[in-house]
């Protein structure tokens, strides 16, 4: 039986440096599951750049993370075409790089459900799902860890998964899933496309190694902490020495 893996919004950035890496150490017949939000064009050339005998292997699945029906509508899919879960990444995510007087509440709102709400309950409805020993990894991020002041609202969706991830633990104990998430900091991703070299170099000053973080770098740590059978309510830094310098 070959292992299943969940991961959201995995078709760009570092979900999908998460998701090329676990088809790469992938046996032949594990299958992912991969969910992409509105994006066809970004979903099949994520598709198209993997290795042709890994193709067969995910299935790709349209849905929106920042609506409860749409997760459902994805939840009800997964129990139809899988009779178990191995691992489960919850990482699709939204900002916003508006000044917290500009805000709406309808804009917060959809920032939290997509980064928070929905994940709460994607997990609850998969939990009966989830093999014994199998592991759950959130996508948290620097900004929950040290305010940015760059989005409010994403350093606070953000608190609240590292919160999430050290509450579940005694969720899952019974059947000894490990629960666990990572901090990335400022990492090479398309979010970064519109930024200009002033801001680059602003914010390399503060990051001891004085670059941004690559995707696969990001990847790497994700892949070792689902695969860590004894990490359990564990928040990863991985952020270049942001701050320390």
């Amino acid at each position: 039986m070959g292992k299943v893996t969940v991961i959201t919004g995995g078709t760009s950035g570092i979900g999908r440096g998460i998701a090329e890496k676990i088809l790469a150490e992938s046996a032949a017949e594990d299958r992912i599951f991969v969910t992409y939000g509105h994006n066809e064009d970004k979903a099949q050339a994520f598709l198209e750049n993997l290795p042709r005998e890994k193709r067969s292997q995910v299935v790709l699945v349209k849905a929106d993370m920042s609506s409860y029906e749409d997760m459902m509508a994805f939840v009800a899919e997964l129990k139809d075409q899988a009779d178990h879960i191995d691992w489960l990444v919850s990482n699709a995510g939204v900002s916003t790089y508006a000044k917290y007087e500009d805000y709406t509440f309808e804009e917060w709102t959809r920032i939290v459900n997509t980064n928070l709400s929905v994940p709460v309950f994607m997990v609850k409805e998969l939990r009966p799902m989830m093999s014994e020993g199998g592991s759950i990894l959130f996508t948290g991020s620097y900004a929950g860890q040290q305010a940015y002041s760059s989005s409010l609202v994403y350093g606070v969706t953000k608190a609240a998964i590292h919160f999430l991830t050290k509450s579940l633990v005694k969720e899952f104990e019974p059947k000894g899933i490990t629960v666990n998430a990572i901090a990335p900091g400022f990492i090479e991703t398309p979010w970064h496309s519109a930024r200009t070299q002033e801001s680059y170099d602003r914010i390399n000053k503060k990051i001891a190694l004085h670059r941004f973080g690559t995707v696969e770098e990001v990847a790497d740590m994700a892949f070792a902490v689902l695969g860590n059978g004894y990490m359990n309510g564990s928040v990863v830094d991985i952020h270049g020495g942001y701050d320390f310098f």
